[in-house]
């Protein structure tokens, strides 16, 4: 290394960093002014070995996260966008578990198909909707779960509000999606070769059971019912509208499939 600047190894490193995380290494300072070259390689062609084994870590993260987008795409157009995310958002985190945290957002953004002129493209919108399933699948996987503090609901719904009635389960996540997108990427991770799914909305609930992700789809009218259970909405105000042989089947069929739970506390997500 390069004579240390005046204010240390910890001035060094933040520079070696951001170099790092440069995508073009442009860098605050040039690599020569604080990395030493050697027989071999310059400066820059030594922080060159660095920052391109960091990006293939990143890259190989966010195929591991994203099979279904994998798939569907192909290895090299997927990594492809999955790097133009990584040099818009370089991860800043200790940990990889939420590197791909922005990068449905970041499709969204940046989809081709937005300029004056252009035609909506269904390809994009199934691919945001795949990125999207599969982030939420990896949050409810790893996020706070039913399993040790919560039971089951007992099924006996009164339309009363108690300090015991059964709330929406830890974790539960609710999405709307262009395409079944939670069978696509199902078949995919038991490695099967599925055609793209046809476009069709999808109203799915993803919630943890015995630490696994089940994908449930749900009629519209139910998805809007369990949003609002998931809002905070009271019972009551929920089902307000809803025929009462409806309600109870929605109720019991939501108990059974452990999206409703008696825990101390409920942590549902929408989206």
């Amino acid at each position: 290394m390069a004579d240390e600047p005046e204010d240390g190894l910890a001035a060094v490193q933040r520079l070696m960093q951001a170099a790092i995380l440069d995508p073009y290494g442009t860098g605050p300072r040039p690599p020569e002014e604080v990395f030493t070259g050697s027989s071999g390689l310059t400066a820059r062609e030594r922080l060159g070995v660095y920052r391109n084994g960091y990006r293939l870590r990143l890259l190989g993260t966010m195929r591991d996260l994203h099979p279904g987008a994998v798939k569907l795409l192909g290895q090299e157009i997927f990594d492809q966008f999955a790097l133009d995310y990584l040099d818009a958002r370089p991860p800043r985190s200790p940990t990889l578990t939420r590197l791909d945290a922005g990068f449905a957002g970041h499709l969204r953004r940046t989809r081709p198909d937005t300029a004056p002129g252009t035609s909506r493209e269904a390809w994009i919108d199934l691919l945001i909707d795949v990125v999207r399933y599969e982030r939420a699948f990896t949050e409810v996987l790893d996020g706070p779960g039913p399993e040790e503090t919560c039971e089951p609901a007992n099924g006996r719904h009164t339309g009363r509000h108690t300090a015991c009635e059964p709330g929406p389960a830890p974790g539960l996540t609710l999405l709307r999606t262009c395409a079944p997108v939670h069978l696509y990427v199902a078949a995919v991770r038991r490695g099967e070769d599925p055609a793209p799914p046809e476009p069709r909305a999808a109203f799915l609930a993803l919630a943890r059971r015995d630490y696994r992700v089940m994908a449930h789809e749900l009629a519209p009218a139910a998805h809007r019912v369990l949003d609002a259970l998931v809002r905070g909405v009271p019972r009551r105000e929920a089902l307000d509208g809803t025929p009462p042989g409806t309600a109870r089947a929605w109720l019991a069929d939501w108990t059974a499939r452990h999206l409703l739970v008696t825990c101390p506390n409920h942590l549902p997500r929408t989206e």
